[in-house]
């Protein structure tokens, strides 16, 4: 099997029959891949949603998880020790491949290398271009590369640091694609959101004299006001010194 399509879940409903969808539609033949989704601490009726659209699409290859990290790195764990496939793509459940040829495309790139980059997205909800950074869907390895690499248990840039040790590994050998292939749905709202929350947690470990929930500021969305910026620096300054 050449690529496994890793989802992870989290009370979703039916935003995430568009990223289904776009998986289905790939001209790459349906035997040659897999989906797996791996159902997060839902409490909604994600599953079901699921459910319902496999009977209508019974030739596609996709196998359910269910687990309770209640972290994004946890459930991609998940599907990592599951995973048949040569190489793994990463999808959000909330996004979708925006390339009925992107399996192809990227596989096709792939050959002769062990992983391929992405340098360009589609994007809706703002103009960051996630492009420029260590970005966990814009990258598509080997599994022989990921080897027994995992998630850590991180809420926020577990994805960079993820990426970033899979790219530090010796005989790191990775193509490029230009043409964009994923569309991204960014939520600068909810994403503020889940940074000052993930920061308040860590200011609450750090009393226990536990490590943060992120790595560092290099999450900080381009577009953020300056005084946005210069409060979270400061709080994960604050987080990561303690």
């Amino acid at each position: 099997m050449k690529i496994s399509v890793i989802i992870p879940v989290h009370d979703l409903g039916e935003k995430i029959l568009p990223c289904l969808n776009s998986i289905y539609a790939q001209d790459l033949p349906k035997s040659e891949y897999e989906t797996l989704v791996v159902f997060d601490s839902c409490t909604d009726d994600s599953e079901n949603v699921v459910r319902e659209w496999v009977k209508q699409h019974s030739d596609m290859r996709i196998r359910a998880f269910r687990t309770n990290c209640s972290c994004p790195g946890g459930a991609r764990n998940v599907g990592l020790d599951n995973a048949l496939g040569e190489f793994i793509l990463f999808v959000d459940g909330d996004d979708r491949l925006m390339n009925d040829s992107a399996m192809t495309i990227l596989y096709n790139a792939a050959q002769g290398h062990n992983a391929v980059r992405m340098t360009d997205h589609g994007l809706s909800g703002g103009t960051v271009k996630f492009s420029k950074r260590l970005t966990m869907w814009l990258h598509f390895f080997s599994r022989e590369l990921i080897g027994s690499d995992r998630f850590t248990d991180m809420l926020l840039n577990e994805d960079f640091e993820f990426v970033r040790r899979i790219r530090n590994k010796p005989g790191y050998n990775e193509a490029t694609v230009d043409v964009p292939l994923y569309f991204y749905n960014y939520d600068r709202a909810r994403m503020i959101a889940r940074i000052e929350n993930v920061i308040g947690l860590s200011r609450e470990r750090a009393k226990q004299g536990l490590p943060p929930l992120f790595v560092s500021d290099e999450f900080i969305p381009d577009e953020m006001d300056e005084s946005a910026k210069a409060r979270i620096r400061q709080s994960a300054v604050w987080a990561k010194d303690k």
